[in-house]
């Protein structure tokens, strides 16, 4: 692993990691052209692009710095406590050293991996996603040319699967944060059945619409372009983009109404959040959600948008029908309720997957039903509009990284 995690003060540890977020949100970070070539890698460009690497610096203020960092110190006094040795803690030490192994194209992943580490004192090393391996590499790059003396404690592992480097590194790391299929994140805990290994496995989030949220189409609108916006940035290859919208029927504004409102915002949404290329595996895989979704639609009334032309983005109602597994890519899922949502009938493959809900209503009645569905408590609870805004540290897949790295 890396060097030994320099010694600094608790103070000093958390303004460098703000000025190193103040210096991944400047204007003319990324050059012109490491930009172009985070474009060609994430498939983002212009304003997209803008967002998403905005979005990887923004929750670390010198507020949410300062937080993190004193929330790894007491967490290293707890442990010390725990273990009868209530002493000072001495965090940087020889044994202290996170491989991050990423996946995915969303840029918030790395830094928060990186943050993470940091305000635990480890020494970090970023394993790059096979999917878009060039933001791991600028984010290096910056802490070298921001943060000089914390450089060698910051680095990057750029090899394949099965690369002898990093099956090494996998199974003599202190503490591996992996990201990754289902597949991928067990085989790697089943390699260091001693080590700390935090997991992010597949999860989606979904957004739920209680009734009294829907009184008047000016409210409706709203929370359709919220919505739109959650499930536009990164395309919804993000945990926590939403894949469902569950909706209560007999409000004001009916699910169909709230449809076409939906598309409407997603439509809308494309102007300043353009797209990234959808591979071909992908495209073919949404056309045939598209054209099963058109042939559930005509047996059920339901409705497809669009009813034909380009797609996505695409908004599907299937009446009385549960969600399906979606390709993604803007594709989003509307499903109806009455009265308490069976999260277990409306939801059958998200069991213990849901990572975010956004909810628009009376929120007691989430409560009442997670107390009923207790497999379906998501990690990040939020309005609409918020799920992709999560504040730094939060618990991703339920567990405090900087908490757990730190004891």
């Amino acid at each position: 692993m890396n060097p030994d995690f320099p010694t600094m003060d608790d103070d000093v540890l958390a303004a460098t990691m703000a000025a190193l977020a103040a210096a991944g949100l400047a204007p003319d970070w990324p050059t012109p052209s490491d930009r172009a070539a985070l474009a060609g890698s994430t498939g983002w460009t212009g304003r997209h692009l803008d967002e998403a690497v905005r979005r990887a610096f923004a929750p670390y203020t010198s507020a949410a710095c300062r937080r993190l960092v004193a929330l790894a110190r007491r967490a290293a006094w707890a442990d010390r406590a725990s273990l009868g040795n209530p002493g000072s803690p001495t965090p940087a030490s020889a044994n202290r050293g996170l491989l991050a192994i990423l996946a995915g194209r969303v840029p918030a992943v790395a830094s928060g991996a990186l943050f993470q580490g940091l305000a635990a004192r480890h020494a970090v090393v970023l394993k790059p996603s096979s999917a878009e391996p060039v933001f791991a590499r600028l984010l290096c790059d910056l802490v070298a040319r921001t943060a000089p003396f914390l450089a060698p404690a910051v680095t990057l592992l750029d090899a394949p699967p099965g690369d002898p480097r990093l099956v090494f590194a996998v199974a003599a790391a202190p503490a591996v944060l992996a990201y990754g299929s289902d597949a991928t994140v067990a085989a790697i805990q089943a390699d260091r059945p001693d080590g700390l290994t935090l997991v992010g496995g597949h999860r989606e989030s979904i957004a739920i619409l209680f009734r009294d949220a829907l009184d008047s189409p000016a409210s409706a609108q709203r929370l359709a372009r919220a919505l739109a916006r959650d499930a536009s940035i990164y395309d919804q290859s993000g945990c926590l983009s939403p894949q469902v919208v569950l909706i209560e029927d007999g409000g004001r504004v009916s699910p169909a109404d709230f449809t076409r409102l939906l598309h409407e915002a997603f439509v809308e949404t494309a102007r300043s959040l353009p797209p990234g290329p959808i591979p071909f595996l992908d495209a073919a895989a949404i056309r045939m959600f598209l054209e099963e979704s058109r042939l559930l639609a005509r047996a059920s009334g339901g409705l497809v948008l669009p009813a034909s032309g380009p797609v996505p983005p695409v908004v599907v109602l299937l009446p009385d029908l549960p969600a399906r597994p979606a390709p993604g890519y803007r594709v989003l899922q509307v499903v109806p309720f009455r009265g308490s949502p069976d999260l277990a009938s409306l939801l059958p493959t998200l069991a213990n997957r849901l990572q975010g809900i956004a909810v628009a209503g009376d929120r007691r009645r989430l409560a009442a039903t997670l107390l009923r569905a207790p497999a379906f408590r998501p990690c990040r609870i939020c309005t609409p509009g918020r799920l992709q805004s999560p504040p730094a540290g939060w618990p991703e897949n339920g567990v405090s990284g900087v908490r757990a790295l730190a004891m």
